[in-house]
Protein backbone atom coordinates (compact mmCIF):
# COMPACT_ATOMS: atom_id res chain seq x y z
CA UNK A 1 0.00 0.00 0.00
CA UNK A 2 2.45 2.54 1.55
CA UNK A 3 5.83 2.80 -1.53
CA UNK A 4 7.18 5.55 -0.12
CA UNK A 5 7.57 6.38 3.49
CA UNK A 6 6.65 3.36 6.34
CA UNK A 7 5.98 4.38 9.38
CA UNK A 8 8.73 3.25 11.74
CA UNK A 9 7.09 4.08 15.27
CA UNK A 10 9.86 3.12 17.32
CA UNK A 11 12.66 5.87 15.00
CA UNK A 12 9.09 8.24 15.48
CA UNK A 13 9.56 7.97 19.29
CA UNK A 14 12.96 8.57 19.16
CA UNK A 15 13.45 11.41 17.16
CA UNK A 16 10.00 13.11 19.20
CA UNK A 17 11.86 12.66 22.44
CA UNK A 18 15.23 14.02 20.74
CA UNK A 19 13.53 16.54 19.14
CA UNK A 20 11.97 17.58 22.65
CA UNK A 21 15.46 16.86 24.46
CA UNK A 22 17.20 19.18 22.15
CA UNK A 23 13.87 22.30 22.72
CA UNK A 24 15.04 21.72 26.44
CA UNK A 25 18.72 22.03 26.24
CA UNK A 26 18.37 24.70 23.60
CA UNK A 27 16.09 26.91 26.02
CA UNK A 28 18.26 26.48 29.23
CA UNK A 29 21.20 27.68 27.29
CA UNK A 30 18.98 30.47 26.08
CA UNK A 31 18.19 31.63 29.74
CA UNK A 32 21.14 31.33 30.68
CA UNK A 33 22.82 33.44 27.59
CA UNK A 34 20.24 35.99 28.62
CA UNK A 35 20.83 36.14 32.64
CA UNK A 36 24.06 36.17 31.94
CA UNK A 37 24.17 39.87 29.54
CA UNK A 38 23.53 42.13 32.81
CA UNK A 39 26.79 41.43 34.19
CA UNK A 40 28.54 40.99 31.15
CA UNK A 41 31.63 43.04 30.20
CA UNK A 42 30.61 42.45 26.44
CA UNK A 43 26.70 41.90 25.84
CA UNK A 44 26.73 41.87 22.28
CA UNK A 45 29.27 39.30 22.27
CA UNK A 46 28.15 36.95 24.66
CA UNK A 47 24.23 37.03 22.78
CA UNK A 48 25.84 36.78 19.29
CA UNK A 49 27.92 33.78 20.59
CA UNK A 50 25.40 31.98 22.25
CA UNK A 51 23.44 32.31 19.32
CA UNK A 52 25.62 30.57 17.18
CA UNK A 53 26.42 28.52 19.74
CA UNK A 54 22.98 27.27 19.93
CA UNK A 55 22.15 27.08 16.00
CA UNK A 56 24.98 24.68 15.37
CA UNK A 57 23.87 22.75 17.87
CA UNK A 58 20.36 22.71 16.27
CA UNK A 59 21.68 22.37 13.16
CA UNK A 60 24.31 19.67 14.08
CA UNK A 61 21.45 17.42 15.26
CA UNK A 62 19.07 18.24 12.40
CA UNK A 63 21.56 17.98 9.95
CA UNK A 64 22.94 14.44 11.48
CA UNK A 65 19.64 12.84 11.28
CA UNK A 66 18.59 13.73 8.12
CA UNK A 67 22.47 12.83 7.03
CA UNK A 68 21.50 9.17 8.39
CA UNK A 69 18.41 9.01 5.97
CA UNK A 70 15.75 8.69 8.54
CA UNK A 71 13.75 12.04 7.25
CA UNK A 72 10.35 10.81 9.14
CA UNK A 73 13.10 10.88 12.02
CA UNK A 74 14.05 14.09 11.46
CA UNK A 75 10.58 15.62 10.58
CA UNK A 76 9.59 13.95 14.31
CA UNK A 77 12.06 15.76 15.86
CA UNK A 78 11.38 19.22 14.41
CA UNK A 79 7.91 18.40 15.98
CA UNK A 80 9.19 17.59 19.50
CA UNK A 81 11.37 20.62 19.38
CA UNK A 82 8.19 22.94 18.30
CA UNK A 83 5.96 21.35 21.21
CA UNK A 84 8.22 21.79 24.07
CA UNK A 85 9.31 25.33 22.84
CA UNK A 86 5.78 25.83 22.25
CA UNK A 87 4.42 24.86 25.82
CA UNK A 88 7.40 26.62 28.00
CA UNK A 89 6.39 29.98 25.71
CA UNK A 90 2.57 29.62 26.61
CA UNK A 91 3.36 28.34 30.31
CA UNK A 92 5.95 31.87 30.20
CA UNK A 93 3.12 34.05 29.46
CA UNK A 94 0.47 32.38 31.88
CA UNK A 95 3.05 32.97 34.70
CA UNK A 96 3.57 36.60 33.39
CA UNK A 97 -0.54 37.15 33.44
CA UNK A 98 -0.76 35.86 36.87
Amino acid sequence: MSDGLTLSWPALTGGLVLGMLLAVIYLMALARSVRGLVVSRYPGRRLLLGTLLRLLLMGAVFGGLLYAGDALQALAAVAGFVIVRTAVVRWQMIREDA
